[in-house]
């Protein structure tokens, strides 16, 4: 499933008060996956990495307090007992409860992590307390973890497998990567565009094991769109080989070459928002480029024009029409799924282009026309 898919999975299987599970490779976007949700719902989300625990410490450690009890003599006694020092993440839960917030707990990497904090995690996880700590009935719980050999995965991931009943206890969901949708997740949050334009033109390059090399991830990408911001702002202070070198060291050095070359060459544009509507009709160039387009450039295309369009449609009366008649004329010239797809899109995130759209017949009969085509 790529990230939409596996976040509406998580949002349903939280719903019914189970454990969803997700299954990805690293730096894929379970992290996000997880903000997302807790911002998507005004949750607090508190996220335990099972990676970075030792043995006991999400338990607490052990103290010794002394209790009065009454003997068989009827005398008065001093007796001891264990308590267990609560982890600061247990505390932020309960501070977050007495605020009257709703809280996501998401606990990460529960693969790579010691056999007994494993267990100690699935005590919270499934029995939902540890140590005599117990959790809040309110409190959600997401958990997620890197694929393992026994499960067929081709990444040799260092790995603490779980027994049978231990996997039977979650809800598994197994989560790809997506050029698509990372592009439009990375046009939200601001990506650099020369990052958006590289992966939209060599989408494969989003999630590669390179032999012998630094896997690029999306995470990767992420710290390359903000090298690359700190490059491009130092106005040739910092060496182009020392930029290569730390890009290298996100990607791999194959994929940091074609990434510096990429930058440096004048590539072919997106098709921009003035080519659509600053033009009477489309030429036969034009034509030629969208069909020669990636499906990938195609939607970050369209995305960007439809951003804008939803910015300004209602500014220039008397326009609105034109604009939408426009814009089908554009998609009518993308490949079939992908045109259904944006229009999608455009009911699901675009309220106002929406809106307009379905006053004009050209949308209406487009969609249908697409839909039956897709049909067959």
């Amino acid at each position: 499933m790529n990230f939409i898919e596996t976040l509406k999975s998580v949002e349903l299987v939280l719903a019914t008060g189970e454990v969803p599970l997700i299954v990805g490779e690293s730096g894929i976007g379970k992290t996000a996956l997880a903000r997302e949700i807790a911002k998507a719902n005004d949750w607090h989300l508190i996220i335990i990495d099972g990676n970075l625990l030792k043995e006991g410490e999400i338990g607490g450690l052990p103290t010794v307090e002394v209790y009065t009890a009454v003997g068989d003599n009827g005398q008065l006694i001093e007796k001891k007992t264990t308590v267990y020092a609560v982890h600061t993440k247990l505390r932020e839960i309960d501070r977050a409860i007495n605020n009257g917030q709703s809280v996501l707990l998401f606990i990460d990497e529960i693969n790579r992590c010691e056999h007994t904090v494993q267990q100690e995690l699935m005590n919270l996880i499934l029995n939902r307390e540890i140590n005599g700590y117990k959790l809040h009935e309110t409190v959600k719980i997401l958990a997620a973890m890197n694929p393992s050999q026994k499960y067929g995965s081709e990444f040799d991931y260092q790995v603490v497998d779980m027994d049978a009943a231990q996997e039977n206890r979650f809800v598994w969901l197994n989560m790809e990567s997506d050029p698509v949708q990372w592009l439009r997740w990375a046009s939200e949050v601001g990506i650099e565009q020369k990052v958006i334009e590289f992966i939209s033109t060599f989408p494969e390059y989003l999630n590669v094991i390179n032999e012998d090399d630094i896997r690029a991830t999306p995470r990767s990408y992420e710290r390359i769109s903000k090298t690359y911001k700190v490059y491009k702002e130092s106005e040739g202070n910092i060496p182009r080989h020392v930029f290569v070198n730390v890009i290298g060291g996100n990607v791999g050095k194959v994929i940091a070459q074609e990434f510096v070359s990429f930058v440096e060459a004048n590539h072919s544009l997106l098709i921009s928002y003035d080519e659509v509507f600053l033009t009477e009709a489309f030429d036969e160039a034009f034509i030629e480029r969208v069909k020669n387009e990636s499906h990938t450039r195609l939607y970050l295309a369209a995305t960007n024009i439809l951003k804008r369009l939803e910015d300004i449609i209602y500014q220039e009366e008397g326009e609105v029409s034109k604009s939408i008649e426009k814009l089908m004329a554009l998609l009518k010239l993308y490949p079939v799924d992908l045109m259904m797809g944006i229009m999608k899109e455009i009911k699901k995130d675009y309220p106002k282009v929406y809106k307009s759209a379905l006053e004009c017949d050209c949308f209406l009969d487009a969609y249908f026309e697409t839909y039956e085509t897709i049909r067959g």
